[in-house]
């Protein structure tokens, strides 16, 4: 994956894991990759700038985030978490899904901002401003797409961060959301339903009866691709890039498969 990176991405994850050394942190996280992103040089540190994104601020947040340890900041090399490795996973995703062959800081930060939305923890917060208005900036530069304005109304990006409370660790849900809506009388939702005579109550009892496995909120049961070149067979079992992969045709996926692990002839290649 390394090798698709750009080199300002490259510089990205050192500075990374410089910025969890200097705090004592023993892991990188993807806080690490969002405040490397944010001083670091590329479209993301640009657009997260004109978003107002406070990058010494930012780093003040990461740094109270997790325990300082003196020993690790002796580490020669800070080991990536599960949840940075996760985010750079997804970065490769969000490239594929623009039809980039490359990962640059935008696409780490997209990979961040997903991690983090897979764990019903949006960096709005951390951030100080909307993470849905430095993605869509980011996006209008390297994807040639309008961001469309008021992405979401007042009431909805309200409903959302209670939702995600509501949550708590686990992802949050439709369920999360509905309930969430129902709590604001002043919206929408609410007021369509009490046209309906649909209580706020009776919602929450409704959803209480419905079964979170045998609804489409469920977590998916992992899929994976395998292909074998010559006497090599390679699985891949991350939902998310087997989703991106399975988009492909098979001319572009030859090409993702060739950037990977170099040169090969399609009679090679099965599976």
């Amino acid at each position: 994956m390394f090798e698709r990176f750009t080199d300002r991405a490259r510089r990205v994850i050192v500075l990374a894991q410089d910025t969890a050394r200097e705090m004592g942190h023993q892991q990188i996280k993807p806080e690490h990759l969002l405040v490397a992103l944010s001083e670091g040089e590329g479209a993301a540190a640009n657009v997260m700038a004109q978003s107002g994104v406070d990058a010494m601020a930012l780093r003040d947040k990461v740094a109270k985030r997790f325990e300082s340890r003196a020993s690790a900041k002796k580490l020669n090399k800070v080991p990536f978490s599960p949840e940075a490795k996760k985010a750079m996973e997804l970065s490769l995703r969000s490239a594929l899904e623009l039809g980039h062959n490359y990962i640059g800081t935008e696409h780490l930060f997209f990979g961040v901002q997903r991690e983090a939305e897979r764990r019903s923890e949006p960096l709005d917060e951390l951030l100080g401003v909307s993470a849905s208005d430095v993605h869509d900036r980011a996006l209008q530069i390297v994807g040639g797409v309008r961001p469309v304005a008021a992405m979401r109304s007042p009431a909805l990006h309200t409903a959302m961060s209670a939702a995600s409370r509501q949550a708590g660790g686990a992802k949050m849900t439709t369920g999360h959301l509905l309930a969430a809506m129902t709590a604001d009388p002043d919206s929408q939702a609410f007021k369509a339903l009490a046209a309906l005579g649909i209580s706020a109550e009776a919602v929450i009892a409704a959803l209480a009866q419905v079964p979170l496995g045998e609804t489409s909120d469920a977590t998916p049961s992992a899929h994976s691709i395998s292909f074998t070149i010559g006497e090599t067979t390679t699985f891949i079992s991350d939902p998310d890039v087997v989703a991106a992969l399975r988009r492909l045709n098979s001319d572009e996926l030859r090409k993702v498969i060739k950037k990977a692990i170099g040169p090969f002839s399609p009679d090679q290649a099965a599976g």
